[in-house]
């Protein structure tokens, strides 16, 4: 039986408030893009009219508003409420985004929270494989002082620098499985 490989949880898969502010701040975003398309159309529609000689009211009087088209009047009003709308729209996400900026705190800690056993338990993996290199640096390094103490020459064999692993008693190794015992984890 395969076991599901673990996933960290989002900030709104534990935080219904978090998911709800980012819920209404994808629809707030959907809102103005099509704000902002409806917007472009009206002021091609109004770039695309000739100037007007007179008035809608004086062409509806002269029969010359049947084109069933929106008068250019409707259409300024339309855009000044679109604009409005814009206006209120970015103020409306401007909050969300502090919402969702004030919640993150609360959400982050019941991520954390939910991730604490699995997290243990791969630090606790790294501790055991790092003893198990610490346990193996101690027997190379026991047959190389075995060469040294007996002036054999044994550089044929391609002695390794381990340095990178720090002083063999009180090395990087070491300091990460202290840092992991002091926390908790093993």
């Amino acid at each position: 039986m395969k076991t599901e490989k673990f996933r960290v949880p989002t900030l709104s898969d534990r935080d219904p408030v978090y998911k709800d502010f980012e819920t209404r701040r994808s629809l707030l975003l959907d809102k103005q893009t099509s704000n902002t398309r409806e917007q472009r159309s009206v002021e091609e529609k109004l770039a695309a009219r000739p100037a007007a000689q007179y008035s809608d009211n004086v062409a509806e009087l002269l029969g010359e508003s049947g084109s069933g088209g929106e008068s250019e009047r409707g259409l300024t009003e339309k855009l000044k409420k679109l604009r409005a709308d814009a206006r209120d729209i970015e103020i409306a996400l401007s909050v969300i985004s502090r919402r969702l900026e004030e919640q993150r705190i609360p959400a982050n800690k019941l991520v954390v929270e939910a991730c604490r056993k699995e997290y243990g338990r791969r630090v606790a993996g790294v501790v055991h494989a790092l003893q198990g290199v610490a346990a193996a640096r101690a027997d190379y390094d026991e047959l190389r002082f075995q060469f040294e103490d007996l002036d054999i020459r044994w550089s044929t064999l391609g002695p390794m620098t381990l340095g990178f692993l720090g002083e063999a008693n009180d090395g990087h190794v070491q300091r990460v499985i202290k840092e992991a015992k002091d926390l908790g984890y093993v």
